[in-house]
């Protein structure tokens, strides 16, 4: 139902001969004003108290749209199996640590990872057992890269991370923590899996995000090559010697 406001008659002297006029009526219909005729002040009231709910529902509402929003949107970029984020969030933290290291002057590393011997633990263990080990790098890789890392599932048993502010030496003696301590968690499982790395480093190795990804992914099957459980730093000696096969069998 409306609510209707009229003011009570008001003697002026100067219209109609002071004659008393009513002003006009204050309508309100839900986020509506139906009529607004310059009220007396409280009508004025009524109106500012009426204007200030509305706009603290519509405040509500936004907040709660953003939230969902930004819910929605925190889904698109994280994997769902792992809870690290998705090739699409990871290359999202590229540009902008790329964009970032280009104003300062800095470097920025880029780790390229891929568990060893996966596709036996799926053969002879099953995909279930494969998805649990892949939750099970996951939280490794988040408890043991350092505060400022950003890790990612970037594809199947493959993981990246970028190292901001690091530069080629840095990001290898990280590589090699993180290859130590992932070998020593699957140790005594009933495929003992072992981690291989590549690195490459702005703006030593590459000044766009795809010449990076390119070279630390030169370097990963440079230490596939080699044997596996290793990590490579990019050279140019390493440069176009990535064995297709290694790709084609997922990551032995």
């Amino acid at each position: 139902m409306p609510l209707m406001m009229d003011s009570p008659a008001v003697a002026n002297p100067r219209v109609d001969g002071g004659r008393a006029r009513r002003s006009r009526s204050v309508e309100l219909r839900g986020d509506n004003v139906v009529s607004l005729n310059l009220p007396r002040e409280a009508d004025r009231q009524v109106v500012l108290d009426w204007a200030v709910a509305t706009v603290a529902q519509a405040e509500e509402r936004v907040a709660a749209l953003q939230a969902r929003v930004e819910y929605l949107e925190g889904l698109s970029v994280t994997d769902e199996l792992t809870g690290l984020l998705n090739r699409r969030g990871f290359q999202s933290v590229i540009d902008n640590e790329l964009a970032r290291s280009e104003r300062g002057g800095r470097s920025f590393s880029l780790l390229m990872c891929d568990c060893d011997f996966f596709k036996h633990l799926n053969d002879q263990l099953g995909h279930h057992a494969g998805d649990d080990a892949l939750n099970s790098i996951g939280k490794l890789l988040e408890e043991n890269k350092r505060r400022i890392d950003v890790a990612a599932r970037v594809g199947g048993e493959e993981f990246a991370l970028v190292l901001p502010e690091t530069d080629q030496h840095e990001a290898f003696i990280v590589a090699e923590r993180l290859r130590s301590r992932f070998a020593d968690g699957f140790a005594d499982q009933p495929v003992a899996l072992t981690l291989s790395l590549g690195v490459a480093t702005y703006p030593t190795h590459g000044m766009t995000a795809d010449a990076l990804l390119r070279a630390s992914d030169e370097a990963l099957y440079a230490a596939k090559a080699l044997g596996r459980d290793r990590t490579v730093l990019y050279s140019a000696e390493v440069q176009g010697k990535r064995v297709q096969k290694f790709r084609n069998v997922g990551g032995l």
